[in-house]
């Protein structure tokens, strides 16, 4: 960064957030120099003759060199870039979850312009799914936001993008938590925020490779419990771009005015080729999905046939992913008449094959292995 950078940002310095920064850090103010400055030193004795001298009135002819020198010194106590340091006393009382995508086409700091627009809305939309899960998990979010989520989103800032592929920085200020809105242990909404993002994130990734082994939908029906959503999937994968080609990689940086005792996973990266997952997963929230070799158990409660047809088809009232569905299945006649004999007695069927599942109707396409289970135990429990 160079000095005409480091004076843009030593701009954005306010004198109270460096006096919290140096109190937080470990250092004591010993003087004041009238209202023009504050001189700070170390308590340790091995830095005894370090001094600190925080220019306080912006309105001196100096106040930028003063400014300066200031954050050199932190910067050499520190064993850290002058940038890091600044950046740090800026955001000192905000949270920041940076966006980073990764590929050879963004490694110069540019991206073309319709993923740039893309990038940005869905970095919105990934603070907005994680803001909401804070509240309440469900599925798929819409409809209206709560009030306390309103205001909370309105605090959100865009921070400068920097170079390193392509990175854009979400600024949360902490802000104070609404009595009675959260059970959550944090101080403030934005720490909540910040935690279940993390959480979810995290979540995220650990269904996303599980299902990678399996191809088992219910991984993405455990991670709801942990703030996974439609929404927050559907973030990820527009960050990743139009083509969905770029690596995403979301890091979360707590503020430091907040203190932070639990050990989350504040780092996490999806691949490119996670990508068609995450839109599995994505569909799967909002109802549309499919199980391949998935066996149908249940009563048979509605049956379809037409006399020229060589077939019927029969509906089974049957639990997927706990929730109960009537399952329409097509069958040949010697096993569409089979179920009309199980209809009337209630004798559960089973059946087999790839489950097609949309919000309105659910349907087993290549059915095998049909039969009426004629085991009386079974038909108890069912009853």
């Amino acid at each position: 960064m160079s000095f005409f950078d480091l004076s843009l940002a030593i701009k954005d310095i306010v004198p109270i957030q460096l006096e919290k920064y140096l109190r937080s850090s470990g250092w004591t103010d010993d003087e004041a120099i009238g209202d023009k400055a504050k001189v700070w030193h170390r308590p340790e004795k091995k830095y005894f003759d370090l001094e600190l001298v925080q220019p306080l009135d912006k309105s001196l002819r100096d106040y930028m060199q003063r400014m300066y020198e200031a954050m050199q010194v932190v910067s050499d106590f520190e064993e850290r870039p002058i940038k890091k340091v600044i950046e740090d006393v800026i955001n000192f009382s905000s949270d920041i979850v940076r966006i980073r995508v990764i590929n050879a086409d963004v490694q110069g700091g540019v991206i073309p312009l319709d993923d740039g627009v893309l990038l940005f809305e869905r970095a919105k939309d990934l603070l907005v799914s994680s803001s909401l899960s804070a509240f309440k998990k469900k599925r798929f979010f819409s409809g209206s936001w709560p009030s306390a989520v309103k205001d909370f989103l309105e605090t959100l800032r865009f921070g400068q993008t920097e170079r390193g592929s392509y990175v854009v920085n979400v600024i949360a200020p902490i802000m104070p938590f609404p009595e009675g809105d959260i059970s959550e242990a944090d101080s403030s909404i934005t720490r909540s925020m910040s935690n279940n993002l993390a959480k979810s994130l995290e979540a995220t990734i650990i269904a996303v490779e599980k299902y990678e082994e399996s191809e088992s939908l219910i991984f993405f029906e455990d991670a709801i419990s942990s703030g996974v959503s439609a929404n927050l999937c559907d973030a990820i994968i527009g960050i990743s771009g139009v083509n969905r080609n770029r690596d995403v990689e979301i890091s979360i940086e707590l503020a430091l005015a907040e203190i932070d005792s639990q050990k989350i996973v504040r780092k996490h990266k999806f691949l490119s080729r996670q990508v068609p997952v995450l839109a599995t997963a994505s569909e799967y929230y909002k109802g549309n999905f499919v199980i391949n070799n998935y066996e149908v158990f249940g009563l048979v409660v509605r049956m379809d046939h037409e006399p020229t047809e060589g077939y019927g088809v029969v509906r089974v009232s049957s639990l997927v992913n706990g929730v109960t569905r009537n399952i329409s299945i097509q069958l040949d006649l010697d096993n569409y008449w089979e179920a009309v004999k199980a209809h009337k007695p209630n004798i559960p069927v089973v059946c087999r094959g790839d489950l097609h599942v949309n919000p309105r109707s659910a349907s087993l396409v290549n059915p095998k292995d049909f039969s009426v289970v004629r085991n009386p135990d079974m038909f108890d429990d069912l009853s």
